[in-house]
């Protein structure tokens, strides 16, 4: 019998999520950091690079481990890292030290990233079986949220207290944080809540993955989806002034908007993913991508400009919310959390490559071209790839959390 209620589970896994978020708001950093230490934001950028680098490999490689020590002492290892790098990331702006703000901010609080990242949506969905698009929207929602609060606290803290204090500030609130949401954090307790009926394991070796066609669906689809919606998120700012010429504070608040739109869409496309399908929800990213791509190849007005971006970003979070749900409908529940790891080196990937594509010309048309050619093409890869998409796992048992019921799956 579970002894705790699964709405204040998802609000532990959503205060970890909303924590680690801030990364998102790296951005922001920029100028106070740089004029602290005369760092330009070619080489800031460079640590946020390596932060989603370290999360999407930690979540890879350390899946398994995350497994066999249960989602609490993980959450707690991620708070742990990513509290220690936020701080010693402010002692490195303190003596202005790059590149132990590398090793900081990059790969330590980059390792926390990954921990906190799996860690709660490979136990909040296995609390909603009958609703696991939802489940994941939700938790992952939080991730933008947590971009969107931090953008608007971390300047004027700064320039209260300084880049210095500010880190040490944030760090030791996201681990307390971090920490009391990681101690409420556990499996459902009702039997075998949700198990593959011939795995026996809770894990995928990563050798067998790489013999696995749709692995390879999986990882490129949330790749060349990321590429495209990151590299818009890169270059937002300049972006819209170079276009449809708004002023400094106009596209402060169109990055607000943004971040909101990115964790709305983490929501809303994933609870539809339980009504239309996984692969069906990550074909309509695609084609509405790729109109929206050639809409602004085509200098549309500010309006349309608007519309158009917050659209291509609404589909970029929703694919982070859905493809927990998508890695669960094809090997199920207890292997979700290792085969996520492993898809969200993707992420890792796309962090390098979206924000580089875009520098490859000064002319935002070829850009736009470019990308509506990636999602045309991912799209095409998808028909290809649908009858082994949709397939599920040969039987499953899931238990309603509620009511306590047994559900055999047969496929």
């Amino acid at each position: 019998m579970n002894s705790k209620n699964k709405w204040l589970m998802a609000l532990a896994g959503m205060t970890l999520q909303l924590s680690i978020g801030s990364i998102y708001a790296y951005s922001v950093w920029i100028k106070p950091i740089g004029s602290l230490n005369g760092w330009d934001a070619h080489q800031l950028k460079f640590a946020f690079s390596l932060a989603i680098c370290f999360l999407g490999l930690t979540a890879a490689f350390m899946g398994s481990f995350v497994n066999k020590i249960g989602p609490k002492k993980a959450g707690i290892i991620g708070a742990l890292f990513f509290g220690t790098g936020l701080a010693i990331a402010g002692y490195a702006n303190s003596i202005g030290s790059l590149p132990l703000f590398y090793l900081s901010y990059g790969v330590i609080s980059g390792i926390g990233l990954g921990f906190g990242y799996i860690t709660p949506v490979s136990v909040v969905i296995k609390w909603f079986p009958d609703k696991p698009g939802f489940a994941s929207g939700l938790v992952i929602m939080s991730f933008a949220v947590g971009s969107v609060i931090a953008s608007q606290i971390i300047n004027p803290i700064s320039n209260s207290i300084g880049v210095p204090n500010t880190f040490y500030t944030l760090a030791l609130t996201y681990f307390c944080f971090m920490v009391i949401a990681s101690l409420y954090l556990a499996e459902p307790t009702t039997p075998s809540t949700v198990l593959d009926y011939h795995s026996g394991g809770s894990s995928v070796p990563a050798s067998e993955l790489l013999k696995d066609v749709r692995f390879y669906g999986l990882w490129f689809m949330l790749f060349l989806n990321t590429t495209c919606g990151i590299a818009l998120i890169a270059v937002a700012a300049p972006m819209a002034k170079d276009i449809i010429h708004i002023s400094e504070a106009a596209a402060i608040v169109f990055v607000g908007f943004i971040g909101l739109f990115n964790g709305l869409g983490r929501l809303i496309w994933s609870s539809v993913s339980d009504k239309m399908g996984r692969w069906n929800t990550f074909m309509g990213f695609f084609v509405i991508g790729t109109i929206c791509f050639l809409i602004l190849s085509q200098t549309p007005g500010a309006t349309v400009f608007y519309i158009a971006v917050l659209v291509i970003i609404s589909c970029y979070g929703g694919a982070f919310a859905t493809i927990p749900a998508f890695i669960k409908d094809i090997y199920g529940s207890d292997k979700m959390g290792s085969v996520l790891g492993y898809v969200l080196i993707a992420w890792s990937a796309a962090a390098f490559v979206g924000p580089w594509l875009i520098t490859l010309s000064a002319d935002y048309t070829r850009i736009f071209y470019l990308f509506a050619g990636i999602l045309f093409a991912t799209c095409m890869m998808s028909i290809a790839l649908k009858n082994k998409m949709i397939s599920k796992p040969e039987k499953e048992i899931i238990c309603d959390t509620d009511n306590k019921n047994a559900i055999l799956f047969e496929n």
